[in-house]
């Protein structure tokens, strides 16, 4: 049975159970696959076939940073709430998306990739300065179960919730409400471990003000 994460000397711990951190890998690989079909698909060009391979992974890094047009939001919901439009105008959020998106998907994927790699140890163990990736990483999965559950009001997350408790044979929303739950049980418990060690704010007796 899962514990939350506690602080230890060398960072953040919790005992997950083999099929836990098998199910949190798995979604995990899940959203990497969906985050490197936008990249396939903002990088790809029509003469990429028969593209020297190593132009066109140099292109790939490059991608947003060049071209005066627009680049579309992805059409699929995940990803929408993955990589959101940070501006209200549609035009202005498609030219500021052209130069910002490429490094917003390689640090979800960084994060996403990292966590996978704490998720191979038994008990999961989280040094100080990686825990704000395996959080991110975290936030990730409950956006993209969030966005299949439809989940948007308060009302949403009441239903969620109560899908969530419901004992009776499960069907795949309630499945995913579960989950849904219990990530979010997870991340706070990790937040919560985190900010009970944060340095206090100095006094003026501490810095020697007036």
């Amino acid at each position: 049975m899962a514990t939350a994460f506690r602080a230890t000397t060398k960072g953040y711990r919790a005992d997950l159970d083999q099929h836990e951190r098998r199910l949190l890998s798995s979604l995990c690989a899940d959203v990497i696959t969906l985050l490197q079909n936008r990249e396939k698909e903002t990088t790809a060009a029509p003469d990429s076939a028969s593209e020297d391979p190593d132009f066109a992974h140099f292109r790939a890094e490059m991608a947003g940073l060049g071209g005066d047009e627009p680049l579309a939001a992805p059409t699929d919901e995940v990803l929408r709430r993955l990589l959101p439009d940070a501006l209200a105008d549609e035009e202005e959020a498609g030219h500021f998306r052209r130069l910002s998106e490429n490094s917003l998907r390689g640090a979800k994927l960084a994060d996403l990739r990292t966590a996978r790699m704490l998720l191979e140890s038994s008990p999961v163990s989280i040094q100080e300065d990686v825990a704000p990736m395996f959080g991110r990483a975290l936030n990730d999965l409950r956006l993209t179960l969030a966005s299949r559950l439809n989940l948007e009001t308060e009302e949403d997350a009441e239903r969620v919730h109560e899908l969530a408790l419901a004992s009776r044979s499960k069907d795949s929303e309630s499945f995913m409400a579960e989950i849904y739950t219990f990530i979010t049980w997870l991340q706070e418990s990790l937040f919560t471990a985190m900010t009970e060690f944060l340095p206090e704010d100095e006094t003026d007796e501490d810095t020697g003000a007036a």
